[in-house]
């Protein structure tokens, strides 16, 4: 059982209608930031705001953050991306969660748009767009995955495929909603009846592809991720991960094996496997190579994704 504190709230006694879930990791300056731009909004007064701390090291000035724009305040020993955004539901009051990272940042209210897309017939979650700072479209969201995508990730096609769906999508539904395989947990909304019905998002997951396994359950109850081109965030450029490129890299590659393991059966699993070994052997061969520098730093990543995978080691 994790043990969690919870701070002092002054959240209206009334339901809201959305619940802005969002997890830290030592990172209160992104998340003051964030619940700043969500203050100036108008449906500011209709949300309610919960936070998990994943991280140890800025209690207190999470505490006071939390005070300051009346949010819930869960702190956990670092569960997982996943499993907080469960605890954090099963506090939420609100009919709609959206699922908020701490690098968001909202320059237009967006939340009545996510809220009215989910009440589209067989919608069965939303992510806007998301845009780097100079409103460049970033990759956050994939078709329906397969042995196929496993063979591009292998051989390093894997971007310059995304970036074509997206210029044909664009080109052949211009106004959207886009049906697609899941859309990044780093700004999603979806119903909180939804979200239990699934049983939140799986726990084996630490960080990284968990959004894409719930996407892969949300269509297996009938309803349909979706992208609506119409709304748009800016999303910072995962500064935190970015601080530790190993970790980055081994907690990305621990989350693929994972979700391998979900998404495939019997001979399927075993050439999803073998193709996921030549991926991170062909990065970590490439990377000695060519990396210098701080890139360099990531290459103990592939070699501990490695080791995980083949049960030689559990590195934390």
């Amino acid at each position: 059982m994790d043990s969690c504190t919870e701070s002092p709230s002054s959240a209206p006694s009334a339901a809201p209608r959305c619940s802005i879930l969002i997890v830290g990791y030592n990172s209160p300056e992104d998340i003051r930031v964030l619940l700043t731009d969500l203050r100036e909004m108008p449906s500011w007064s209709t949300c309610e705001i919960l936070i998990a701390e994943n991280g140890s090291d800025r209690i207190p000035e999470m505490q006071e953050l939390a005070r300051d724009f009346g949010a819930r305040l869960l702190t956990l020993p670092n569960p997982g991306f996943g499993t907080a955004c469960n605890r954090l539901a099963a506090i939420a009051r609100g009919e709609v969660v959206l699922l908020a990272n701490p690098d968001l940042r909202f320059h237009s209210d967006i939340i009545p748009a996510l809220c009215a897309r989910l009440e589209s017939p067989g919608t069965g979650s939303v992510g806007p767009l998301l845009l780097d700072e100079d409103g460049r479209e970033q990759i956050s969201w994939n078709l329906p995955m397969g042995l196929w995508w496993e063979f591009l990730e292998a051989i390093g096609l894997q971007t310059r495929w995304r970036r074509s769906v997206m210029r044909r999508m664009r080109a052949e539904h211009p106004e959207g909603p886009w049906n697609v395989g899941f859309s990044t947990a780093g700004c999603l909304a979806i119903k909180r009846s939804v979200y239990e019905r699934l049983g939140g998002f799986d726990e084996a997951f630490f960080l990284n592809s968990e959004d894409i396994e719930l996407g892969d359950r949300i269509r297996a109850l009938g309803l349909q991720p979706v992208v609506d081109p119409s709304i748009a965030a800016f999303h910072g450029n995962s500064a935190i991960q970015g601080r530790n490129l190993a970790r980055f890299v081994r907690d990305r590659l621990d989350g693929k094996w994972v979700y391998l393991s979900r998404r495939y059966r019997g001979t399927h699993l075993q050439i999803a496997r073998l193709l996921w070994f030549q991926q991170v052997l062909i990065r970590l061969i490439v990377g000695f190579a060519t990396l210098r520098g701080f890139e360099r730093t990531r290459l103990p990543g592939y070699a501990k994704a490695l080791f995980n995978a083949l049960g030689l080691r559990r590195a934390k």
